[in-house]
């Protein structure tokens, strides 16, 4: 279609070319004819000669206005258009060389002149026919003249010399003329469809040329043509925009049917079709991410439009790489003030929680009485102290980090410990423990005390997940060269929504929550060099998936 798209470019410029050239042709037969028959006084019958000009420029006007129409048509109908144009010429001709002397007229080697035009602009086998057309009504006109079927219009300059008889009677003249012209009309022909064969093939070699570079560009690549229809696409075009090339070749941008195109393009393409801009970007959001279109204009060296190059990129990764930059950055603005807030509260609730205990004491031993209503009034001021030292020790955590003290250990004895520890509490909430830790782990490289703080953080999300009690089942496995931790409960579940953000610091769904616990989990697992997984359905439960690297793990140490 692209070759199509630039042959049917090129066959309209051509064909508006010899619009133009028939303008001055038309001037030329009346300033011709003028001189022939006011000045020199050769012509018999003037006023056909000026009629069939007058016709010509009328055709010719036709012609011009239907322009604009042929761009929009196919390479086939835009050449029959050109050999009707071509056989046209080729009958005015005959009717002017007739009103002008017939074979006698010197002009008749124009015929000569129109063939040439049909080898640059037709194919080969389409010249061949304009050449045969054009000898055969010479032909015809010839021999109606010689044997008195029309009557010959005679030019007068001819009557001063002695021919013996008239030259349009004359059988040798006649042959002899026809001939030559007969034989330099397809000889000429020859060569012309030759030489623009050869063109033809020079073009089409820079075009495979062009098309392999752009099929196999990694970008996507799209070009519109001057009537805003798609001619070409290349493979990257169908990847990205998952379509296939039949679905959107030879489309219209003005339809709608396009993908990621449509009212956007089509409003670009008109500013580029009037001169406005030359080049216009535009970004898409498209499902699972995002497109990044370039639209840029083709014209040539006269600033004539000709269509659009359209380049797509997928910048998908690019997005998630700039969000997460400004993420980070969000946060590590966020963890320094928390770390400064946590550190300046902290040492006056130490000063808080020790004078408090202090008037406890004081009130407990005042007069011997004792103020139950003052002493429960005290243990809540003591339990929001240690509440806030909590929170702001874990703020503290999450900024400053400590350094990873690794060494060989198995990861299933950590658990064990980790849940002996919980079975008071997991009794006391109704939850019930299921464990399944395999024989065949091999030890990996951990900090221990870092990794039971992550664990603890899952768990007590699994525990508050279960208000009224559930199951809750951890088990461990060797999974491709991984050590894999599951931890699921039959809690509430999480939503599609915030399970993209679990992870994510400071973001919480609970009333009291910081947000901070399962960040500090995913830290702490990404130091050791593994992942964590969150899977989750609302009503049903939730699961953790953590993953450690036999080969490696603990050398990814966070600062």
């Amino acid at each position: 279609m692209f070759k199509e798209g630039l042959m049917r470019m090129e066959l309209v410029e051509r064909i508006y070319w010899l619009i133009l050239l028939r303008w001055i042709a038309v001037l030329g037969l009346f300033i011709t004819t003028y001189i022939a028959s006011g000045v020199f006084d050769v012509v018999t019958w003037v006023a056909p000669l000026y009629i069939i000009g007058i016709i010509i420029g009328l055709s010719n006007a036709g012609f011009m206005f239907f322009i604009k129409v042929l761009r929009k048509k196919t390479f086939s109908s835009v050449q029959k258009h050109a050999g009707i144009q071509i056989m046209l010429d080729l009958l005015f001709l005959t009717c002017l060389i007739y009103f002008a002397g017939g074979i006698e007229n010197p002009f008749i080697f124009y015929f000569l002149f129109h063939v040439i035009i049909a080898g640059i602009l037709l194919e080969k086998k389409y010249s061949y026919m304009q050449a045969t057309f054009g000898v055969c009504i010479f032909a015809l006109l010839i021999s109606l003249e010689y044997y008195a079927v029309i009557p010959h219009q005679p030019l007068k300059i001819f009557s001063t010399f002695a021919f013996g008889k008239e030259l349009w009677r004359s059988e040798v003249y006649i042959l002899g003329i026809f001939f030559a012209l007969a034989s330099t009309i397809f000889i000429s022909v020859y060569f012309v469809t030759s030489i623009m064969d050869r063109l033809r093939k020079s073009r089409d070699d820079v075009l495979f040329e062009i098309r392999s570079t752009i099929e196999n560009m990694a970008e996507g690549v799209i070009f519109i043509d001057s009537n805003d229809k798609i001619t070409m696409c290349n493979k990257e075009i169908e990847k990205t925009w998952k379509v296939k090339r039949e679905e959107i070749i030879n489309k219209s941008v003005k339809d709608g049917q396009t993908p990621y195109l449509g009212g956007v393009a089509s409003r670009i393409t008109e500013k580029f079709r009037n001169g406005i801009v030359t080049s216009q970007h535009q970004e898409i959001r498209i499902k699972g991410g995002f497109l990044y279109n370039t639209y840029t204009a083709v014209s040539d060296h006269n600033g004539k439009y000709w269509g659009t190059v359209l380049t797509s990129h997928d910048i998908t990764e690019r997005k998630r790489l700039e969000q997460q930059l400004l993420h980070s950055e969000r946060l590590a603005t966020i963890g320094e003030m928390s770390a400064k807030v946590a550190h300046e509260i902290r040492n006056p609730l130490s000063s808080i929680s020790l004078n408090t205990e202090l008037l406890y004491d004081e009130i407990c031993n005042y007069n011997g009485a004792k103020n139950s209503e003052a002493e429960n009034l005290i243990k809540s001021i003591l339990n929001e102290v240690d509440s806030l030292t909590e929170i702001s020790d874990e703020y503290l955590r999450f900024a400053r980090f400590p350094k990873l003290e690794i060494r060989p250990a198995y990861i299933n004895n950590v658990l064990i410990e980790l849940t002996k520890f919980f079975n008071k509490e997991m009794a006391q909430r109704g939850i019930s423990l299921k464990e399944n830790y395999a024989s065949n782990l091999p030890q990996i490289l951990l900090d221990t005390n870092q990794i039971k703080q992550a664990f603890l953080n899952i768990l007590k999300n699994s525990f508050e997940s279960m208000p009224e009690g559930g199951k809750l089942s951890i088990s461990t496995r060797l999974k491709d060269e991984n050590v894999e931790i599951n931890v699921t409960d039959t809690g509430s579940g999480i939503n599609r929504s915030d399970i993209r953000r679990v992870f994510d610091p400071f973001y919480s769904t609970k009333v009291k929550g910081t947000g901070l616990g399962l960040a500090l989990a995913m830290k702490t697992v990404e130091g050791h060099g593994g992942d964590i997984i969150c899977k989750s359905t609302i009503t049903k439960g939730t699961t953790m998936i953590v993953s450690f690297p036999v080969k490696g793990c603990g050398d990814e140490i966070i600062e």
